[in-house]
């Protein structure tokens, strides 16, 4: 028997709309991967120093990419979820109208400096030079693009944190608990 998806705005099945899910689907299955991409990198790297032979130079190269690109790949996540790092002190004091204004506000700001980082790394993307990463020759333009989608999912989520999310969860109250997507019982 499973228990009834969350009616709250805040479970990962609550209130949300179907592409927000989606997301929030896409967003872990990417960081994931990228997760996975690292795990076995690494592996790769401490298993050279025991192997005779020319170490994969490129190996340590994409592994470093990789760990930035999974903290951008994850930044939409973190804000959508208000898991990003914050100062929760404003929590503890404003009530009703007080703490929706700071939360909008809050996300207000969050959006505007991820947009001019979009803007930066769009330029980055689009306006690059010549230039190619040391081992691995990938033009580094194109190392740029996955922080760009990841801010760029950052400015919308925080717009929907700050129009459609009524206010931050109550401090102290524990992350929601992920449910099943199995089929209700009858």
């Amino acid at each position: 028997m499973t228990n009834p998806p969350s009616t709250s705005g805040d479970g990962p099945s609550g209130s949300r709309p179907a592409p927000v899910r989606w997301l929030e689907t896409a967003e872990l299955v990417l960081g994931a991967l990228l997760l996975a991409m690292l795990l076995v990198l690494m592996l790769i790297q401490a298993g050279q120093r025991y192997v005779p032979g020319e170490s994969w130079v490129w190996v340590g190269e994409l592994a470093r990419f990789g760990l930035v690109w999974l903290a951008f790949s994850l930044v939409g996540h973190l804000v959508g979820r208000d898991e990003h790092i914050t100062l929760k002190l404003v929590d503890f004091v404003a009530r009703g109208r007080a703490m929706r204004a700071v939360w909008i506000f809050a996300n207000l700001v969050v959006a505007a400096t991820c947009g001019l980082l979009v803007a930066a790394a769009a330029d980055l993307v689009f306006a690059g030079g010549p230039q190619t990463t040391p081992v691995m020759g990938i033009p580094m333009a194109w190392t740029y693009v996955i922080p760009m989608a990841g801010l760029a999912v950052a400015v919308l989520r925080a717009l929907a944190n700050a129009i459609l999310v009524p206010g931050p969860p109550a401090p102290g109250t524990p992350p929601p608990a992920p449910t099943d997507h199995e089929e209700p019982t009858r």
